[in-house]
């Protein structure tokens, strides 16, 4: 089902897809929980969604973590998609101490597809795997991080080996190469992971990464790509380990790299 908002974004339910009126070219997807959350607030248009209500149903329903510091960020990155798109008007209001509701005063429009027949707009499966243009600072899902970033893999090697992420070679010095995957593009910046990503973890590992750069202010900065390893308890909420580098490159060179690791609960350097 693709709904037409204010008449200059379109937006596709079955796939989190969001574009301009007349530029699909300039299509955004959404996150699968995104996308959800989006979902509800508009069946329910003009009503007045309370916090637990969109936890439960957008995050707990799906086995995933929740709190209403998640759900203010998520709001608050949909705002930024809709003004973005060109829709200065409040789309989503926000009703203190209650919840949020979709601005009944907002036009909404349902667009009628012939190849799409009896879909729910929450009929997407947590399996469903995003469509993510990747974008690559060197090419390639599958690509190798040269020598280059020598300095950044030495200085990591240690979260990787208490991570229980396998390096190849124990003197990381004499690495030439490191296998990286493509997770997805948070903002412009590629995520890479050390490990292959399965289909039924990435959308949560993705979910793990926007959160925690969100909450400790990691953001995406020009030339820079991200490096990241989670461990899988600590995805469900459970004692484990996370790291995140942001390496900023100049010239096709690493200039820096900036280190971010978790352990447990807490943040340590």
């Amino acid at each position: 089902m693709v709904f037409e908002i204010d008449k200059r974004v379109c937006y596709r339910s079955e796939d989190g897809a969001m574009w301009p009126s007349g530029d699909e070219g300039s299509t955004v997807t959404l996150t699968l929980t995104m996308n959800r959350l989006l979902a509800c607030l508009l069946e329910k248009q003009g009503q007045v969604l309370t916090r637990n209500e969109l936890l439960d149903s957008v995050w707990d329903a799906h086995g995933l973590r929740s709190s209403s510091h998640t759900l203010n960020k998520y709001i608050s990155e949909l705002r930024k998609h809709f003004v973005q798109f060109g829709i200065v008007e409040e789309c989503i209001t926000t009703v203190p101490r209650v919840g949020f509701m979709f601005n009944s005063d907002v036009e909404i429009s349902v667009m009628t597809q012939p190849n799409i027949v009896g879909k729910s707009i929450f009929n997407v499966e947590k399996t469903e795997t995003q469509k993510v243009k990747s974008r690559s600072l060197i090419g390639g899902k599958n690509r190798f991080l040269s020598i280059s970033l020598a300095s950044a893999v030495i200085l990591i090697s240690a979260t990787f080996v208490v991570l229980g992420v396998g390096v190849p070679s124990k003197d990381l010095s004499q690495t030439t190469n490191l296998k990286t995957y493509f997770l997805f593009n948070y903002d412009e910046c590629p995520v890479y992971t050390v490990q292959k990503n399965s289909a039924s973890l990435s959308e949560q590992k993705k979910e793990l990464f926007i959160d925690l750069a969100q909450e400790y202010e990691i953001d995406c900065l020009e030339g820079s790509s991200f490096l990241y390893q989670v461990s899988e308890s600590y995805l469900y909420g459970n004692k484990g380990r996370a790291f995140i580098s942001r390496c900023t490159s100049r010239n096709d060179k690493y200039i820096s790299c900036l280190n971010n690791y978790w352990n447990g609960y807490e943040r340590t350097h």
